[in-house]
């Protein structure tokens, strides 16, 4: 298969047919000839069959693209594809060994079964298929057994089907990843909502990227963030919340700095940490680069930067984007106006070591609205990038990290960033923008394909009766499965399903290149939970 280019003009044009039409595969053998399957050799007795294929790195959120070789069928090569739009050539550690986990000793050869489960299972008529192991919060060798894939495969299938028929298809949860593969996600949800009619089907994306992604919908009515990478290179500032790029999404700070050190733009890091990202930027220009120390109270921050700009530079009020897009601004202004100055927001900056003077906002004000010029100035000057709207390019990039959206007001945290972007005209340009990143490559994907509960592939609701019938049609699957599904209660989502199978409701537990450590609570639900449950890890 050939490697697919696709710049900003490419995918506009085909995005409109996009539903039909599927432009990539997550693993792909390229035309270029670095890129072809190929076999090798000396003579028959000691032939290497070398294959080498296009991946995404599945670490961070991403996504570099990597070259990955393979002899005889294991992974002997890994290496950062020079064509990729991403990365550029370019990968961390982290993506350059992204492969050794796999040829770890307890990774390789058949599936682990705990020794009294398969003992259980080797009984006549398979023993008590509800057998719950006694040594289930020890992980030491000698409490399993080594055996084939088919047999691990057909001691699962049994079990789910005996709790699916005796306790319906919803005691069968799922916890998903965004490490997976369109492709894999799309085949869990067919499982569990199709096949079993379940709906107790979750993933980690819904930790990590709930506060963005209902921010993004309640506000723009997509949960996608509105840029892309390259948005990077064509900005005039570029804020981080909460956020060390260098340490988290190493390949995004690279390509900040770089835009930076060879175009001299202004960076803002928020942070109660001095963070490498903040650190690296001062090293490039220390004159135009700031760290916010806030420890608490970033909505009144960015709410006193909207302050500020309405009293100090009223030039950069997109006054025209306002009035046609976007509603209930009035009552925005009036109340950044009157409760958000630099001064009546002290109070909630964070206390000693973590102040945030009122020159220090206005500063970052005052840097916030010369970006913003740049990029009116290219529109009055008739400066445009190809496939956009002429309405210029650049502007200030503001992106964050998991942390910022972790928070019981995260999803406000993320309106403010809009709010303060959707004021100044910053949205919907290229080099401008909310920019969330996430913690895996594919957290997004999880959401497309509907892997979470009361959501069908599109991300569309499950409750959607014409869309739930096209679902099932396509899946090849009885319709009344999905309508099971649609009206099987997962009360509490992702901490409810451990709450359920605590109760005694969930009888098994997928855990597909997910881990429960991620979850809230270990010692009092989820491991507790998790030692009621058959649970399957792949």
């Amino acid at each position: 298969m050939k490697r697919i280019k696709m710049d900003r003009r490419d995918f506009l044009k085909s995005s409109a047919f996009i539903a039909s039409t599927a432009t990539g595969a997550s693993l792909m053998v390229g035309a270029n000839p670095e890129l072809e399957a190929a076999t090798t050799g000396t003579d028959d007795t000691n032939t290497v069959s070398r294959t080498t294929a296009l991946a995404q790195c599945p670490y961070c959120g991403v996504g570099c693209g990597t070259v990955i070789q393979a002899e005889n069928g294991k992974i002997v090569s890994m290496r950062p594809d020079k064509e990729h739009p991403t990365n550029y050539g370019l990968q961390c550690i982290k993506g350059l060994t992204a492969a050794e986990p796999i040829y770890v000793d307890r990774m390789e050869g058949d599936s682990y079964v705990r020794k009294d489960v398969w003992a259980e299972w080797q009984k006549p008529g398979h023993g008590d298929l509800e057998y719950v192991s006694s040594t289930k919060g020890s992980f030491d060798e000698e409490h399993f057994v080594r055996v084939s894939y088919e047999e691990a495969s057909e001691l699962v299938d049994h079990k789910i089907a005996h709790f699916a028929k005796k306790y319906t298809g919803n005691s069968i949860g799922l916890y998903g990843s965004g490490q997976l593969t369109m492709e894999g996600q799309y085949m869990e949800n067919l499982f569990m909502k199709g096949v079993l009619g379940s709906n107790t089907i979750e993933a980690n994306a819904r930790m990590c990227m709930t506060s963005a992604v209902t921010g993004y919908s309640k506000i723009l009515g997509s949960d996608t963030p509105p840029l892309a990478y390259e948005d990077i290179e064509l900005s005039d500032m570029i804020i981080h919340f909460g956020h060390n790029a260098r340490e988290a999404h190493p390949i995004i700070f690279w390509r900040a700095a770089d835009h930076k050190k060879k175009n001299d733009i202004p960076t803002v890091v928020v942070d109660p940490r001095y963070t490498g990202t903040a650190k690296g930027y001062e090293d490039i220009n220390p004159d135009n680069s700031v760290h916010v120390p806030i420890l608490n109270g970033d909505i009144s921050f960015l709410n006193a930067l909207a302050h500020v700009l309405l009293k100090d530079h009223p030039d950069v009020i997109d006054w025209a984007f306002l009035r046609e897009h976007v509603t209930g601004w009035e009552e925005y202004i009036e109340t950044v106006t009157n409760e958000y100055s630099p001064e009546q927001v002290q109070d909630r900056m964070g206390g000693p070591g973590h102040d945030v003077p009122p020159e220090l906002i206005r500063r970052v004000a005052g840097m916030f609205a010369d970006a913003t010029r740049k990029r009116l100035a290219r529109a009055k000057g008739g400066q445009s990038i190809p496939g956009s709207m002429n309405a210029g390019y650049g502007g200030v990039v503001i992106m964050w990290g998991i942390g910022y959206n972790q928070s019981i007001h995260g999803q406000h945290n993320v309106i403010s960033v809009i709010n303060l972007l959707t004021l100044t005209g910053n949205l919907a340009k290229p080099g401008c923008g909310p920019f969330s990143m996430t913690g895996q490559p594919n957290a997004m994907g999880e959401r497309f394909t509907g892997g979470l509960t009361g959501r069908l592939p599109f991300n569309e609701p499950l409750k959607n009766d014409e869309h739930r019938a096209h679902i099932a049609k396509q899946w090849r699957v009885p319709l009344r499965n999905l309508d099971t599904a649609m009206n099987a209660q997962n009360p509490g989502m992702a901490i409810g399903m451990m709450e359920r199978a605590l109760k005694g409701e969930v009888k098994a537990m997928f855990l597909v290149y997910a881990t429960h450590v991620d979850l809230p609570d270990q010692n009092n639900l989820v491991r507790p939970a998790l030692n009621k449950t058959f649970n399957v890890v792949q």
